[in-house]
């Protein structure tokens, strides 16, 4: 017999202010909501959200499997969730792509640097990946700034690949390899 009550987050890996824990169906509602949210779609380059149907879908057959990890983002301290990254393996090599979405009413608080430094903490010490890459839009700038912070490095543009607000921009290449991290010692870096 299964038990149908909620639990709540269970951390996974610790920061200073974030955690990452196990994605939750019982906030498939507040995931989707966060992914449906203008801001999000904008910020994905995307023209329109994800319908209700095709999320749940996507969530019950794919949020954790060999290839593919979600991470609900919580409070360090009492864990409420703000926010997922996703890890998206590509096993022939070892690499993954990497998102994030941040609540709306959880923005502006600098949790997307912490969120990623979080996941790529694992991606590299937990899930032995080589490197972890992303495509962001040119003129999200706090996004592109908070994924620089966390210690991912320019790998290409392809210009005007995207849309922001009703034109044409560029997309960023980022991607980071384990001795790009903060604090890494130089001899580590390749």
């Amino acid at each position: 017999m299964t038990n149908s009550h909620s639990t709540g987050p269970v951390p996974l890996r610790s920061g200073t202010r974030l955690a990452l824990a196990l994605a939750r169906e019982e906030m498939m509602q507040d995931y989707h909501r966060w992914e449906t949210d203008p801001a999000t779609v904008v910020g994905f380059g995307a023209r329109w959200p994800v319908s209700w149907e095709v999320f749940q879908s996507r969530f019950r057959t794919s949020h954790t499997s060999t290839h593919y990890q979600l991470f609900e983002v919580i409070t360090a301290e009492g864990g409420t969730p703000v926010g997922t990254t996703a890890l998206s393996v590509d096993q022939s090599a070892n690499s993954a792509e990497f998102t994030l979405v941040i609540a709306p009413e959880h923005r502006g608080r600098g949790y997307a640097t912490e969120a990623t430094a979080l996941t790529l903490d694992w991606a590299f010490s937990i899930a032995s990946l080589s490197a972890v890459w992303l495509e962001v839009l040119a003129p999200h700038t706090a996004a592109v700034h908070a994924y620089r912070k966390a210690g991912f490095r320019d790998a290409g543009r392809l210009r005007s690949a995207a849309l922001w607000h009703g034109r044409r921009v560029d997309k960023l290449l980022l991607d980071c390899l384990p001795g790009d991290l903060p604090g890494t010692e130089p001899e580590e870096r390749r």
